[in-house]
């Protein structure tokens, strides 16, 4: 067995941080500009409203910095969450219209994360969708729904 020489020692460790500072600074993630972020998050709560048959409200787009699976945290890193108001159904209960959220997601490969009901006619549900986003619709008060959808890491150009 050859015992390895101090350069190549060196190498290695060399290696071993160039991809530690790599994740650092978003080596580990997509690469993508905040403004087409922004349009997949605005899909994302489009298609909910689509289900629902009414008009998004109050929208808000943020962006912020992420931290990385290692715990790292960089400029150059970020995440947007989209949160909008959804009007109450006219023609259906709340759970009715959740259901139709539940059977469109499930119908385009979401997983479903989280699934309740909190009260009489109330109820929250969560999923993730296959590239990552991560999307809730919930009853809030006084009768409609608020609306959140997250959007993975990704790096900006």
């Amino acid at each position: 067995m050859t015992r390895p020489t101090t350069s190549r020692m060196a190498a290695v460790w060399m290696a071993a941080a160039a991809l530690t500072l790599a994740a650092c600074l978003g080596g580990d993630v997509e690469t993508k500009s905040e403004k087409d972020v922004n349009t997949e998050v605005q899909q994302h709560a489009d298609g909910v409203a689509a289900v629902a048959h009414q008009a998004l409200q109050n929208p808000s787009l943020l962006s912020r910095g992420c931290t990385g699976r290692a715990g790292e945290i960089s400029k150059s890193v970020f995440t947007v969450q989209g949160v909008y108001n959804l009007p109450a159904p006219t023609s259906e209960t709340h759970l009715e219209l959740i259901s139709r959220v539940r059977a469109d997601w499930t119908s385009k490969g979401y997983e479903i994360t989280d699934d309740r009901t909190v009260d009489t006619d109330r109820g929250v549900l969560a999923a993730k969708t296959p590239d990552g986003y991560k999307l809730d619709i919930e009853t809030g008060e006084p009768s409609g729904f608020a609306v959140f959808v997250d959007s993975p890491c990704f790096e900006r150009p």
